[in-house]
C-alpha cells in the first residue's frame, strides 16, 4: 500500500509586528503500509516495508517575503531505502536579489538544525527539542461556526480519543 499527499496550495504567514507576509508552500507526505486515517491525521509520511512506520516529510518548499525580498529554499529529504537518516532537512536563505545564500541550514526538522553562514561562522540554528510547547488559543466549540475545523471534526476527534476507529471513520462522512 502506498499513499501520497501533494499540498498544492500555498500558505501565508503574517508577522503583524513588522507588517510582513510570507508566502510558503508545504512538503509532500507519503505513506506505505499504513491506515489512510493515520496519514490524514498526521499529514506526514509514515513509511515501512521491513521496519516500524515513522513520521516523515519529503519534497521541496520555498518561503518568500515580498516586502523584504528575503527568501529560502528548503528540502525535506526522505530516508533512502538503505542507509541514511530520517527527518533530514536542508535549506538555503537568500538576501534580496542575491543568487548565493548567506546562510545554509542542515539537520533534522524535528531535532537540531545547524546554520553555516557565508562569513564562515557555524552555529545551532534551532533545537526543536528545547523549544517550549505553546498551547493553541482556540475559541470554544459553541462559539465556532459549523464548518470551522474543531467543530467540524469534533466527533472524529472524540472517537479517536476513545479508540473507536469505526465510529471515527463513520463520523467523517
Amino acid at each position: 500500500c502506498y499513499i501520497c499527499f501533494y499540498f498544492s496550495l500555498p500558505g501565508c504567514v503574517t508577522c503583524l509586528d513588522h507588517d510582513e507576509h510570507y508566502i510558503l508552500n508545504f512538503p509532500n507526505g507519503y505513506g506505505r503500509q499504513v491506515n489512510a486515517l493515520i496519514v490524514h491525521l498526521y499529514i506526514y509520511n509514515c513509511r515501512s516495508i521491513l521496519t516500524v512506520p515513522w513520521i516523515e516529510l519529503g519534497g521541496e518548499c520555498s518561503i518568500s517575503c515580498s516586502k523584504t525580498g528575503y527568501n529560502a529554499s528548503i528540502v525535506f529529504h526522505t530516508k533512502p531505502f538503505y542507509g541514511g537518516k530520517k527527518h533530514r532537512i536542508t535549506a538555503d536563505i537568500f538576501s534580496p536579489n542575491d543568487k548565493k545564500p548567506f546562510c545554509s541550514i542542515e539537520g533534522e526538522w524535528n531535532g537540531v538544525m545547524y546554520a553555516k553562514y557565508s562569513t564562515g561562522e557555524n552555529a545551532v540554528f534551532i533545537d526543536t527539542k528545547k523549544m517550549p510547547t505553546i498551547k493553541k488559543k482556540v475559541r470554544k466549540l459553541e462559539d465556532q461556526d459549523d464548518f470551522e475545523s474543531r467543530c467540524l471534526w469534533k466527533d472524529v476527534t472524540y472517537n479517536l480519543k476513545i479508540r473507536d476507529i469505526d465510529a471515527a471513520t463513520a463520523a467523517k462522512h
